[in-house]
């Protein structure tokens, strides 16, 4: 018997040792399922169906549930901007708002003359009434914002002689007086220009030496309004009340 036979035998012989209890686990135990009957196994695939139609369901209303919020979050941004909208004109209708556009400027300046004995000497000079008539003209020709020497004009605003100088948003202003206007420069100055209109009414004062210049300009800059918008006597009128 040669050296290496008696190894290789024992080899074999382990070999099938392992095979014969391998085969024979394999007849005592089975598949896994092999133990079960049908019936049984017929049940179990229906409780699996029911599983997973129930997660099915779960997840389609999930689903439903997500689209909710996300609509509700896409009508709160929609709310929202339309809120920033609506607040957005607000500041600017009330003028709390910079703002650049077309426009008029209007340049008045006392007369450099003297008057002589028996002149008046009210047709020398810019007065309050001829700050607020040009303005009220610019209103009525369209304007959408004016201010004067830099001092935006809104609905409180008062513009009255005091002594020498002009008080327009409890600012004392002195000549020249500016006037800037946005709104269409040529009905603007058309305006002012008409037949019996504001600068008619001046005629005295521009013959004494008072000057009244008018100048459009494809883009003019007002500042915001900076007073007070407090209000001390008028409330709000609720919805409904009378």
């Amino acid at each position: 018997m040669h050296p290496w036979q008696t190894p290789l035998a024992l080899g074999c012989f382990f070999l099938g040792l392992l095979t014969v209890v391998q085969f024979r686990t394999q007849q005592r135990e089975g598949f896994p399922l092999s133990s079960y009957r049908s019936s049984e196994l017929v049940q179990m695939i229906r409780e699996l169906e029911k599983e997973r139609t129930n997660l099915r369901q779960e997840l389609s209303h999930l689903r439903g549930q997500m689209a909710g919020y996300e609509k509700a979050a896409l009508q709160g941004a929609n709310l929202k901007k339309e809120l920033s909208s609506q607040m957005m004109t607000a500041r600017l209708q009330a003028g709390l708002l910079a703002v650049k556009g077309p426009g008029l400027i209007v340049t008045l300046n006392d007369s450099p003359k003297r008057p002589k004995t028996g002149e008046d000497p009210y047709f020398f000079l810019v007065h309050d009434v001829d700050i607020q008539q040009i303005s009220t003209e610019l209103w009525a020709a369209g304007a959408e914002a004016v201010a004067v020497n830099d001092q935006r004009l809104v609905a409180t605003t008062p513009i009255r002689c005091v002594g020498p100088t002009i008080l327009i948003n409890t600012v004392r202003l002195v000549p020249p007086y500016i006037i800037t206007a946005i709104g269409d420069p040529s009905a603007l100055e058309t305006a002012l220009k008409m037949r019996g209109g504001i600068l008619d009414s001046l005629a005295p004062s521009i013959l004494n030496g008072v000057e009244v210049r008018l100048e459009k300009r494809k883009e003019v800059l007002l500042s915001a309004y900076k007073g007070s918008l407090l209000f001390r006597y008028a409330k709000p009128v609720k919805e409904g009340e009378d």
